[in-house]
């Protein structure tokens, strides 16, 4: 038996980054198809069967070599159970015919089993070892072809899975899909008042003077005027200086080499999908409905650490509303992949022999556990619903309106499909806990280090428009202060939604916390 993982080879997709294609968060992913067949279907589910779906945003990964690999391993296995039944059709004819005898028949089937699995097992440890693993030279982002990895297919997932400024189509409740779990976030809204003017001789009063006839006794000072400003000036300028201060202009031990400062736009995606009658447009096709006008714009301010295995992003919105600059900061975090994907790290260099006898002897004790877990895989596939293991969280289900009418009128509407993103093939392998502690302590850190660099640019921005800073400088002063908290709160003195870093993942055995000022 022979795989055509090691036969035809595809280079990465011509439209990412080759960071991203070659980073080590895609080399885990990769093996993790072979490594876990529940994520396996997962990805094929999602990129595949879905593809009506939208694909999520890949921060710091590369989806299509994922889905290559996850063909491969499906192929695999695909082939070992078709030469296993063709053999076990040929012994079962051969026993009938009266050319084997019962007893040589029975061991040839046992036989077939063995012999089938041992293969199997040789060749997935052969993809990991030797296009997987850390002693392969390298990994290149080079994928395994496949007939379902069609041109079409990989240009799709390729596009949609861009992050680069552009529009990200998603589903259900969470805008900022594929980003992990959020940690942070905070609002401020601030009066675009005038600075106020030196004031001159003319204007003061010695103490104890008594104020002219008609005028007020404490006499409002004279501000400037502020210069008009858009919400795209200000986004601009934030992108533009955050990306100097903190990677093209900072010394070269100061810089985040994993930093990424894009614009991107978040919108609804739920077309139309056919009339009444039942005909319409395909499933990729129909209007977008998006009658809420719910299209948001968000400065997205990315760093990828640890090999791009921990992601750290923080969405940042603005608006003006009748004098009034409105400020959003949502923080997110991809927490690093699961410890049993980094389980090729630890495998050998090289197959020997001797591994490879222990490899057979190991395939015959678990015979029975290799008859039984197929089984229980499918039930666990079919079942989602009805079992409740972790997994099910991040399944994709297809969910249709609750129709509550008197007459159930909703079987007379227009069906609709939502067509949104609703997670990503990174977060369907997140770990539930960190794997460093410095990982946990780097997601803070890149957070407190974005917060307070976007805290000064706004604040020289508004310098340079003669907006009067008292108001600002308060705002910073009260979110800087309540980074520690642990719970949402609104703070009706100041007008800012702050909360802490809430729900951190935590190493093994710690407890819930927040994060440090």
């Amino acid at each position: 038996m022979t795989s055509d993982t090691t036969l035809s080879v595809a280079g990465p997709a011509p439209g990412r980054a080759a960071g991203d294609a070659t980073s080590n968060a895609t080399r885990l992913l990769c093996a993790g198809t072979y490594l876990d067949p529940l994520y396996r279907a997962s990805v094929i589910r999602e990129l595949l069967t879905h593809r009506f779906r939208v694909v999520a945003p890949s921060y710091g990964y590369d989806a299509v070599p994922v889905l290559a690999h996850a063909l491969a391993a499906r192929r695999l296995q695909r082939i070992r159970l078709a030469v296993l039944g063709a053999g076990l059709v040929a012994t079962v004819f051969l026993t009938g015919a009266g050319v084997l005898g019962g007893f040589t028949g029975f061991l040839t089937a046992l036989w077939l089993c063995w012999v089938t699995a041992y293969l199997r097992r040789v060749v997935t440890l052969q993809t990991l070892v030797g296009r997987l693993g850390h002693g392969s030279g390298g990994f290149t982002g080079a994928y395994p072809r496949h007939p379902h990895l069609t041109p079409d297919l990989v240009s799709k997932i390729d596009e949609e899975q861009a992050s680069d400024g552009t529009v990200v189509h998603y589903g259900g409740y969470k805008p900022f899909v594929g980003a992990g779990e959020q940690v942070r976030q905070w609002s401020t809204a601030e009066l675009l008042v005038g600075a106020p003017l030196p004031m001159t001789e003319h204007d003061r009063r010695p103490p104890g003077a008594a104020a002219a006839p008609g005028t007020p006794a404490a006499q409002e000072p004279k501000r400037k005027e502020v210069i008009p400003f858009t919400v795209e000036k200000i986004t601009r300028c934030v992108a533009e200086r955050i990306t100097a201060e903190l990677r093209e202009s900072a010394r070269r031990s100061e810089r985040i080499e994993g930093l990424a400062v894009e614009r991107s736009t978040f919108t609804t995606a739920v077309p139309n999908r056919r009339g009444p009658d039942g005909r319409g447009p395909a499933d990729g096709e129909g209007r977008w409905d998006e009658v809420y006008d719910s299209a948001r714009a968000y400065l997205c301010v990315r760093v990828g650490s640890w090999q791009q295995e921990l992601v750290t992003t923080a969405f940042v919105g603005f608006d003006l509303k009748g004098n009034t600059l409105h400020t959003e900061f949502y923080s997110y975090v991809l927490a690093p992949i699961k410890a049993d994907f980094h389980l090729v790290d630890r495998l050998p260099a090289a197959l020997n022999a001797r591994l490879l006898a222990r490899v057979g002897w190991d395939t015959l004790l678990g015979a029975p556990e290799a008859l039984v877990r197929p089984v229980l895989t499918r039930l666990r596939a079919w079942l989602p619903g009805l079992l409740p293991w972790r997994w099910n969280k991040n399944r994709i289900r297809v969910l249709l309106p609750l129709d509550t009418s008197e007459f159930r009128l909703g079987r007379y509407a227009d069906l609709v499909l939502d067509r949104g993103a609703l997670t990503s093939i990174r977060e369907m392998a997140t770990s539930e806990d960190f794997l460093h502690f410095f990982q946990e302590t780097d997601t803070i850190k890149y957070t407190q280090i974005v917060e307070r660099q976007l805290l000064h640019v706004i604040r020289g921005f508004l310098h340079e428009h003669n907006v009067d800073l008292a108001e600002h400088e308060a705002r910073q002063t009260n979110i800087l202060n309540d980074y520690g908290s642990n719970n949402n709160f609104m703070n009706g003195d100041n007008n800012t939604a702050n909360s802490g870093t809430q729900n951190f993942h935590r190493g093994p055995g710690a407890g819930q916390g927040g994060g440090t000022a």
